[in-house]
Parts: C-alpha cells; sequence; structure tokens
C-alpha cells in the first residue's frame, strides 16, 4: 500500500520539473523582457514570468510545454503510485504553480511594480521581439479568431461566454495534461 510519502515526493518531483524545465526552456523573448524589466521591477520578474508562460500557454499549440506537464506529471505519477495518488500529485502540482505565481505578483507589487512607469524599450528590441513569445502569440491569436467570429456575422451573438471561451483552453489544458500524465505513469508503474 502507498503511503502519503510516494505522494509527497511524487508532488515534489513534479512540480521541480515543471518549475526547473519552465525556468531552463523559457522562450527567448522572455528573457529580453526579463533583463529589460528585472533591474527595475527586482527579482520575481522571471518566476512570474516562468509561471505565465507554463500556467497561460496552450499546449496543445506548443508541444513544449504539453511535453514539461505531462512528462512532469508521468514522472510525478510513477513514485505515486496509484491513479488516485496521481491524480493529487498533478492537481497540486497545478495548484502550486497558481501560488508561486501569485506570490510572484504580491512581491513585484510590494517592491513598488507601477505599469504606467514601464522603462523605455531599448533601441534593439522591436515588436517582432515581443512576438516571438509563444504565449503572446497564442493569445493574439485566438483573439482575432473570437473578434473574426464576431465581424463576419453569421449570427454570433456577443455574449460573455463566447468571448471567455476559447481562453479557457489556456488555463485548463495544462492542469488536464499534468493530471493525464500522472495516471499513465501510475498506470505504467509495476505494482508492489
Amino acid at each position: 500500500m502507498m503511503g502519503f510519502g510516494s505522494k509527497f515526493f511524487g508532488y515534489l518531483a513534479a512540480f521541480g520539473l515543471v518549475v526547473g524545465l519552465g525556468w531552463i526552456l523559457l522562450p527567448e523573448g522572455w528573457n529580453t523582457l526579463i533583463a529589460l524589466y528585472s533591474p527595475y521591477f527586482g527579482n520575481y520578474v522571471r518566476p512570474l514570468a516562468v509561471m505565465a508562460s507554463l500556467l497561460l500557454l496552450n499546449p496543445l499549440t506548443n508541444f513544449l510545454s504539453l511535453g514539461i506537464w505531462v512528462g512532469a506529471g508521468f514522472i510525478g505519477g510513477v513514485i505515486a503510485g496509484t491513479k488516485k495518488g496521481a491524480f493529487v500529485v498533478g492537481f497540486m502540482a497545478w495548484i502550486s504553480c497558481l501560488v508561486l505565481t501569485v506570490f510572484s505578483v504580491y512581491m513585484l507589487m510590494m517592491g513598488g511594480f507601477n505599469p504606467l512607469a514601464l522603462p523605455p524599450v531599448p533601441p534593439g528590441y522591436s515588436l517582432a521581439d515581443l512576438l516571438s513569445i509563444p504565449l503572446v502569440s497564442d493569445l493574439l491569436s485566438t483573439l482575432l479568431s473570437v473578434m473574426g467570429g464576431f465581424a463576419g456575422g453569421g449570427g454570433a451573438s456577443l455574449n460573455l461566454f463566447s468571448i471567455i471561451a476559447p481562453f479557457l483552453v489556456f488555463v485548463f489544458a495544462p492542469v488536464i495534461a499534468i493530471v493525464v500524465g500522472g495516471i499513465i505513469g501510475a498506470v505504467v508503474r509495476p505494482k508492489e
């Protein structure tokens, strides 16, 4: 019978892999923004960028993000050993990423972050650099498709759910990916 220890160590492994791989594999466009804004806003810019990239990037269109979530869930599920434990491990790793995001935002606000007083953009930086960030390009393409649906007519009505629904994938796809990866890891693990 699996104990609390296997779930805890599975959670630590899954959360550590998500944060560690997200940190190492952060897209280059983010690194440029971090280098620009870290001197002004402090050390919490990078963790916030990593968490934003992981939590808001659509894993269905970005296979690197999908691999990070599923791989971390798989390792956590193998360590947890049961499907129920794998679900808990994956869900708690996702919740911990949300908590780290909220903590980073809080620390930026406490450090005096003012979005209206951003430093000037350096000379070698362009709009193309910003659009090279996968999160920005995914959000922009989703926003354009939502707006295109309303502009095209076709009987589309303007309601809150039709605007929010395409963006729900960005929120729920990571948690589904890590939980499914965890359950697969628990099934693959040989029973003791």
